[in-house]
């Protein structure tokens, strides 16, 4: 392929591609190139992130509260201020747990909102109980989807600055074109202003 960065380009193309497999090589290649910001950006998509989430990982789904008389989800409906913060949430995880919940989910997800939020809705409820957010596993992919084209664009934008990485390693010039700022400040597409209410591990259904 004449380089890692075009090997990992050529894998980024396949509908078929692992996406952890791609964050790894990914990884590799920032290393080496001395790009901080791009390889700490991979450990949270790998890791899950504590701190600030990426625009494309906040999705919209549906609030439901759990009845205790019969044990069945009810719809919750939000009306004023507060439909802005529950229309979209922040999707925490690691891409391994995001990858294996789209792989067994079979039309939605289920994830849990945070014990202070459930505090904060069962204070205007008629009964105390326990909410979830369910997603459509479509946006599970969404999210897949859009970091495996982010890498596939970083790797065009590398390509195109002259970086290849032959034979596993890059030149001194490699290394010092990779800091142009349209590479060096890549991630900060990213990141946009977005409110979302906050969730905890989601399961499949």
């Amino acid at each position: 392929m004449g380089g890692i960065v075009l090997e990992l380009q050529q894998e980024a193309l396949s509908k078929d591609a692992n996406i952890e497999s791609l964050l790894r090589k990914a990884y590799v290649i920032a290393k080496k190139l001395k790009l901080k910001e791009f390889e700490d950006w991979i450990k949270q998509e790998q890791d899950g992130y504590k701190a600030e989430v990426p625009q494309y990982r906040y999705i919209g789904g549906s609030l439901y509260a759990l009845n205790p008389a019969n044990g069945r989800q009810i719809p919750v409906g939000i009306s004023g201020g507060g439909r802005d913060k529950f229309s979209k949430f922040p999707i925490k995880e690691g891409m391994s747990s995001l990858n294996d919940l789209y792989i067994t989910a079979k039309d939605n997800v289920s994830f849990s909102i945070s014990s202070k939020l459930t505090d904060t809705l069962n204070k205007t409820a008629p009964f105390e109980t326990i909410y979830s957010y369910v997603v459509p596993k479509s946006q599970l992919h969404q999210v897949i989807g859009t970091v495996q084209n982010n890498i596939l664009n970083w790797t065009l934008l590398l390509e195109e600055n002259g970086i290849v990485g032959e034979n596993l390693s890059f030149t001194e010039t490699e290394i010092k074109n990779a800091q142009a700022p349209s590479i060096n400040n890549y991630i900060n597409n990213f990141y946009a202003n977005v409110e979302g209410m906050d969730l905890q591990q989601g399961n499949s259904k």
